[in-house]
């Protein structure tokens, strides 16, 4: 039996701060964010940034088009459309974004992997999201698993709530974790794990994690291709 991700509530606790966030994040004025810069969660959400901004396309006003002007609208229309539904396919297939990033403390390491998709009215729980792994590299401990989506809650600053975590078939864990909202949209889970090669040692190339409160679903989110992605992980945390 594969063994799960084993997470910890060693990291939950709250610096003397006005906002507080997991040990090793800090407040960013929206949400909690690694001490050092990192790209893959920017990279997803521009990415969803740029298909909405498709979508949004209108025809500018001003004086009538000349035929030449409407044809070349068109055309570029058209291809904005081709690309938007292009980058609808792979979103709704699944796509990973692997960052290394050296910082004075080490490598810090992550990976995000996104699978959603627009085409919907009412959100439901297996549209999909975003989890992100991340951690520093050896020895230092700081780690967490950290989940993104529509239906999980928004807490307008850092507060710990209870969520239930099933990954597979294994057990359900119900632990404390922080919450926040990444945006209007997207709510934020946090788990803190204890360190990242622990928790890479849990996982496998295809893996179901489902988010519950109190027996209510809020994200249902299964990986693949995450082999080579996990090794690429462990290869920057030694």
């Amino acid at each position: 039996m594969k063994c799960p991700v084993t997470l910890s509530l060693a990291g939950l606790c709250w610096p003397l701060a006005a906002v507080a966030c997991p040990i090793g994040m800090q407040f960013n004025g929206n949400g909690c964010s690694p001490p050092y810069e990192y790209t893959g969660w920017d990279l997803m959400r521009d990415r969803r940034a740029a298909i909405e901004a498709i979508g949004s396309h209108r025809q500018p006003s001003g004086p009538p088009l000349t035929a030449e002007q409407a044809r070349k609208l068109d055309e570029n229309m058209k291809q904005r459309e081709k690309e938007k539904e292009e980058k609808r396919k792979v979103l709704a297939q699944g796509v990973w974004a692997v960052e290394s990033l050296p910082t004075p403390e080490g490598n810090l390491c992550a990976a995000v992997f996104s699978k959603y998709t627009f085409e919907y009215r009412e959100y439901k729980p297996e549209h999909g999201g975003l989890v992100t792994i991340m951690g520093f590299q050896n020895p230092k401990p700081d780690a967490w698993l950290i989940f993104h989506g529509v239906g999980l809650p928004k807490s307008p600053q850092v507060e710990k709530i209870r969520i239930t975590l099933q990954q597979d078939e294994e057990p359900a864990q119900t632990l404390q974790v922080f919450n926040y909202r990444e945006s209007r949209e997207v709510g934020t889970i946090m788990f803190a794990v204890p360190g990242l090669i622990a928790m890479l040692n849990g996982m496998s190339d295809t893996q179901r994690f489902r988010l519950s409160d109190n027996g209510k679903l809020l994200l249902d989110l299964q990986w693949h291709s995450a082999a080579p992605v996990i090794e690429k992980l462990k290869q920057c945390a030694r």
